[in-house]
């Protein structure tokens, strides 16, 4: 059972991915096509895919957490898992974001996104060893906060919003300005010398 001290906080973030959760089937059901659709774009569904991994995966881990007797480090690692292989799923859209020119900001999101739930494993594991150890427990819930912040971000960029100007996005522009010139395609040659023209 999850000590009292945790339990406020897990309550609220049930809650609140719940809510978060259904906000995010309302946008992306507004205008589905635009993402899931044949001619969406893989970024969009990328964002999409992410926005949902990170908010289930924050439900499920608060929401499994108010089980009684629930070995909680399992439902950690079983929680981290499945987000891990949904991120990796995301592998498959390769093609898409090197056609789309999103491959640098694409592939940094899931970077990021495998780091956070590779770590969640990570601390589920130890919590098989020690259960409700404060120090892990601190840990697993300030990481549950990153994971809200992913999921928010994502379904904010997924809406149309502006990229921001914070280190993740400047980054990424920057990145992206020095690969342009290697991703940029050459001019084909002219078909015939230019004095040929009009003889």
């Amino acid at each position: 059972m999850i000590p009292a001290e945790y339990s406020s906080f897990l309550v609220a973030s049930t809650q609140a991915s719940a809510a978060l959760i259904g906000l995010l089937f309302v946008a992306v059901s507004i205008a589905p096509e635009r993402v899931f659709g044949a001619g969406g774009e893989a970024v969009k569904r990328a964002l999409a895919l992410s926005a949902f991994t990170a908010l289930a995966n924050a439900f499920f881990a608060s929401f499994g957490s108010l089980i009684p007797h629930l070995d909680f480090g399992v439902m950690v690692v079983v929680v981290g898992g499945a987000a891990g292989l949904q991120t990796l799923a995301l592998l498959t859209m390769l093609p898409s974001w090197r056609r789309e020119r999103t491959l640098i900001r694409s592939g940094l999101l899931f970077v990021v996104s495998a780091f956070v739930y590779g770590y969640e494993i990570d601390i589920g594991v130890q919590l098989l060893a020690k259960p409700f150890d404060p120090r892990l427990m601190t840990a697993l819930l300030a990481l549950l906060l990153g994971v809200f912040a992913i999921g928010l971000a994502r379904a904010w960029e997924l809406l149309g919003a502006p990229q921001g100007r914070g280190p993740f996005s400047l980054l990424t522009a920057w990145l992206e300005r020095r690969a342009e010139p290697a991703n940029t395609p050459r001019p084909e040659p002219p078909s015939q010398p230019p004095h040929a023209v009009g003889r």
